[in-house]
């Protein structure tokens, strides 16, 4: 969430990412969407770097 500012600044206005999504929900009031959108961000940055945690195990096995 620390880029929110500079990607609100600069992203066109017909791209949401969702960082963004979360910060103009919980704005707008809507915490239970806020909520939800927060949970597709952490699990998407949990895949990520289970992913990456793999990938690292296995490149160091070689």
């Amino acid at each position: 969430m620390g880029e929110v500012g500079a990607t609100i600044m600069v992203y066109p206005p017909d791209w949401r990412t969702l960082p963004v999504t979360v910060f103009t929900l919980t704005d707008r009031g809507q915490t239970f969407d806020a909520a939800a959108a927060t949970l597709v961000l952490l699990a998407a940055t949990l895949v990520v770097l289970l992913l990456l945690g793999r990938l690292a195990r296995t490149r160091a096995r070689l």
